[in-house]
């Protein structure tokens, strides 16, 4: 691409060391590249997110390449930017599966596409894929998942489930809820669902526009839920419009506790757009993120010597999903669809990844679970994000 990364070939992030080889068709050897595909919407709400997830699969295609390739071939990625936008996500999916793509990384934006167009095209879709969640296990988190995709991201039923055990400890008279419409929403509130006791007091979707960024009017909203009688609120939107949330709140007068969703302390958008209605905010990150070990420090100081930020936890995810997919490929001796899928499908287990000790299944395609999270609560005196109890 359009960076070099002398400094990666000298730390060791990667789970799984890179053996050379060659792979052969028809009996030939081959040393064409290997081409991977990624799609994230590097503009709109989600902005940050879409352009951690490309830095991070850059990052790793450049160490697997600086290490000399992977049977004895090179990666080479496309990617393009979706703009959050599901006609554009489907145009970029079958342009880089024309162009020879063995996999795909993403949409964070617009899985509704892209594992559709994974699972009509048997193509492997990896990393982070809307935030895992419905997106990947659409019809619950113990239900059957989507065969042809694996998500190592952020996953919604695990922070939906966070939120539903703190309601139940924390919130008397119950918990209200805001969410989007799309696989997003509908996986957080799923997740709420899961551990969550009691009948949510009300539950009101709104329709955001991801693609600008927009931000929503949320009085008529905060009406609602204080006529619900509900004394906390689980306001599962865009960091930008978390913010509106909190702010309207405030000016309104009304003082309910407020818990986000993945995207809320992942990035500094909320917080710094909030500014000092950001106090009391409760979320949970990922705890790989939030206390990083020393891997997680030597992968965080090349990616911002590099890209000049912080690495959020979306990074690590994608990070660790090039990784699983370079393992498939050596592990398998091929480059087949079918052979990767039989790989994520039967021996992840106990994957070492930035984000955690990771493992997948035929039954679960998801990485991220509940117990790898830590609640915690945003300090406005300290200007970050604290250790929550409930």
């Amino acid at each position: 691409m359009r960076r070099t990364f002398g400094l990666l070939a000298a730390f060791a992030v990667g789970a799984a060391s890179v053996t050379l080889g060659v792979e052969t068709m028809s009996g030939a050897a081959t040393s064409k590249p290997i081409v991977i595909g990624a799609i994230g919407g590097t503009t709109g709400a989600y902005a940050t997110t879409g352009q951690a997830v490309i830095n991070a699969t850059e990052m790793a295609v450049a160490k697997v390449n600086a290490s000399g390739g992977v049977l004895g071939r090179k990666l080479k990625l496309v990617w393009g930017n979706d703009d959050a936008t599901a006609t554009t996500s489907a145009l970029l999916f079958k342009k880089f599966l024309s162009e020879g793509a063995v996999a795909m990384f993403g949409s964070p934006d617009t899985a509704t596409v892209t594992v559709s167009l994974a699972d009509k095209d048997h193509i492997p879709d990896l990393g982070a894929i809307d935030d895992g969640g419905a997106a990947v296990h659409p019809t619950g988190p113990t239900k059957p998942p989507a065969p042809w995709a694996w998500s190592t991201s952020l996953n919604t039923y695990a922070w939906g489930q966070i939120v539903g055990d703190y309601a139940n400890k924390s919130c008397p008279a119950g918990l209200a809820m805001l969410h989007d419409p799309t696989f997003y929403g509908l996986g957080g509130r799923t997740g709420v669902g899961e551990t969550y006791k009691k009948a949510l007091k009300v539950t009101i979707s709104v329709s955001e526009d991801w693609a600008s960024g927009a931000t929503q009017d949320t009085v008529s909203d905060i009406a609602k839920v204080k006529a619900s009688g509900a004394d906390c609120v689980d306001v599962w939107l865009t960091p930008q419009d978390d913010a509106v949330f909190v702010k309207e709140m405030y000016s309104l007068g009304d003082h309910f506790t407020v818990l986000g969703n993945d995207e809320t302390c992942a990035t500094t958008i909320f917080a710094h757009l909030a500014g000092s209605d950001a106090t009391g905010m409760y979320c949970a990150e990922l705890t790989a993120s939030y206390a990083p070990n020393a891997r997680v420090k030597a992968f965080d100081a090349a990616y911002k010597k590099e890209f000049h930020v912080t690495a959020t936890a979306f990074a690590l995810v994608e990070y660790d999903a090039v990784d699983m997919l370079v393992t498939a490929i050596k592990t398998e001796k091929s480059t087949s669809p079918t052979k990767i899928q039989t790989y994520l499908d039967t021996d992840v287990t106990d994957f070492h990844g930035l984000s955690g000790t990771l493992s997948l299944s035929k039954v679960k395609h998801v990485t991220i679970t509940a117990p790898q999270l830590t609640l915690v609560k945003y300090s406005v005196a300290k200007h970050k994000w604290e250790p929550a109890s409930f």
